[in-house]
């Protein structure tokens, strides 16, 4: 497949989103295989190509768009435009029209964003079809934000706005909202695309707001001013629904934006909502988020459901069938929208979810409509599988391990199985109160050895942390593979009473122990059948006569795992298990 890209002829005089996007579609889709040209004004070989796409619906597009027509090519315009019955008189709207006529699909940011520009135009609304703004991956990997700091001289805390500086970004009413923070500093960074504009901002402002200019889209200094924010604001007129605010989104920073546009299909409950011409409102969304935490939950759901690489399979798809193909959401995986129960933020996944995660541990509590099971997998591979999700919030954590300096590691949650009830919505795992903790962070590697041993394991539930080791329960069956060694652990039970039996590739090595309410230490030699690199351990746990209710899961705890592996064909103890109380 080849296409031309085209804008018109001004657009990167001062760029902005709709550039970016531009940009952003041409680098990942050349990286998924589509050849992808920039029109040459002095040799735009138009025949070349099978599809034009034309970003814009600027007065004197018109022209363009006719003359790919009239050479019999499929046109794709992308118009980045959020026009309604009310301000229809402010653009070209006949024009604009013939441009959505003429052009065999209308790419839109939103669904809404088709919804209304179908109405208001009048055309048929499967002449519309959905592909999201993205962000790009490096947005996921943090960059400390004392860099920013540092090289502007900025102390204290800061409202963030990154956006061209002109009327439709609103920067004069959001500098008129921070008088009545006189603690928190104005940064804006951006072209001035409306000087006037622009002195009348930075007149309100005064030494309240500091002016930075444009930065590149891939600094590191970007990036570190999100992480250095202490709210990201972009109280636009109107946006659809703004990049540098799913960027600041996916960095997890606490987001104030408009409500007027697609802002809420993105956002979600993830995000303040204002409106752009209520001062006081946009003071007090201000307020209730400058001393919010900041979201990993955001910048899960934006690496599941916005980035660059994930949004471009649709247009791809469109390209290759522009007239026919139908503009249904077909991605099974990622997250629904953002939810809130007035105290924290919940997610539900579809039917799976893969998203990018820098290595650290995942935690949090999750559930499950009527109770299943989950499996989970890094970069493809099975991590865990059979994870009990029961229907009321549990616990749970995500080891994310470090790889050869990887920086982003896939991983993937997907509901496998019911408890035998009927699934009655397409909703999967709902994720709340959702932490990270960095591989840097003390303890990590410790996690990380447990959550090693238990890769590919079930029956297991997530890895907890106490002041002295990490641990995991097991249920009443639990079993994973380990390579020829000798397996050293603590363990407990939830009541005294309880008895395992440990089998090795299916035979006992260890029957009816008793395991006690107290830490106590075991070693396991384990010795692979031949013809296999590794073994089946599985603990099989017997419930005392007197066991009554607990809240912890039945079964016993197994902790300060350290594994020594066989580094000679001879065995290394003459033992092949022993218990120490």
């Amino acid at each position: 497949m080849k296409v031309l890209f085209n804008t018109y002829p001004m657009a990167f005089h001062t760029p902005g989103g709709g550039e970016i996007q531009l940009q952003q579609y041409h680098k990942h889709l050349v990286e998924r295989g589509v050849q992808v040209s920039l029109l040459d004004l002095w040799n735009p070989r138009f025949k070349d190509h099978e599809v034009v796409h034309y970003f814009s619906c600027m007065s004197g597009s018109l022209h363009f768009c006719s003359f790919v027509k009239s050479i019999g090519l499929p046109l794709v315009v992308s118009p980045n435009l959020w026009i309604t019955e009310e301000s229809k008189a402010k653009y070209p709207f006949d024009e604009i029209r013939l441009i959505f006529v003429l052009a065999d699909r209308v790419v839109c940011n939103s669904n809404a964003e088709c919804d209304l520009l179908a109405k208001v135009f009048n055309i048929p609304r499967e002449k519309f079809f959905t592909v999201y703004n993205g962000i790009d991956q490096y947005f996921l990997q943090p960059v400390d934000g004392q860099l920013f700091r540092e090289q502007f001289g900025i102390t204290g805390k800061f409202v963030l706005n990154v956006a061209n500086v002109e009327p439709r970004k609103n920067q004069l009413e959001l500098a008129r909202a921070l008088k009545a923070h006189p603690d928190l500093q104005l940064v804006l960074i951006g072209h001035v695309r409306d000087q006037e504009y622009a002195q009348s901002c930075f007149k309100e402002g005064g030494d309240q707001l500091r002016y930075i200019g444009p930065l590149n889209h891939d600094s590191d200094l970007l990036r570190s001013a999100y992480a250095a924010c202490s709210v990201f604001a972009l109280p636009s007129v109107l946006e659809t629904p703004g990049l540098a605010a799913l960027e600041a989104f996916a960095c997890g920073a606490p987001v104030v934006v408009t409500s007027e546009g697609c802002t809420k299909e993105y956002f979600g409950a993830g995000a303040a909502y204002v409106d752009h011409a209520d001062t006081a409102g946009i003071a007090a969304a201000i307020a209730r988020c400058a001393d919010a935490p900041r979201s990993f939950l955001s910048t899960i759901v934006a690496s599941a459901n916005f980035t660059w690489a994930r949004v471009v399979e649709r247009l791809a798809s469109l390209y290759d069938d522009p007239v026919g193909l139908p503009d249904t959401d077909s991605l099974l995986s990622g997250f629904f929208d953002i939810e809130s129960d007035g105290n924290s933020h919940f997610a539900w996944t579809k039917e799976k979810a893969s998203f990018e995660c820098r290595p650290g541990a995942i935690s949090g509590i999750w559930r499950t409509e009527v109770g299943g099971t989950v499996e989970i997998r890094i970069d493809g591979e099975l991590a865990h599988r059979y994870v009990e999700v029961p229907a009321n919030w549990a616990s749970f954590r995500i080891v994310v391990p470090r790889k050869d300096g990887t920086p982003l590691r896939n991983v993937t949650i997907e509901l496998t199985e019911t408890s035998g009830l009927p699934r009655s919505s397409p909703r999967a795992v709902a994720l709340r109160d959702v932490q990270f903790m960095e591989a840097s962070a003390p303890g990590f590697e410790e996690m990380a050895l447990l959550d090693g041993l238990l890769q590919g394991s079930s029956g297991f539930y997530p890895i907890e942390v106490d002041p002295y080791r990490c641990f995991a329960w097991t249920g009443t069956r639990a079993s994973f593979r380990s390579r020829p060694g000798q397996l050293d652990f603590v363990w407990r039970s939830a009541q005294s009473g309880t008895t395992v039996d440990v089998l090795i590739d299916g035979k006992p090595m260890l029957a009816h122990t008793p395991v006690g309410e107290d830490w106590s230490h075991v070693s396991l030699v384990i010795e692979p059948v031949k013809g296999s690199s590794t073994s089946e351990v599985t603990f099989v746990v017997s419930r005392p006569r007197h066991a009554s209710t607990t809240d912890l899961p039945f079964g016993v705890a197994v902790g300060e795992v350290q594994f020594q592996p066989r580094v000679d064909q001879g065995p290394i103890s003459d033992a092949g298990a022993s218990c120490v109380s």
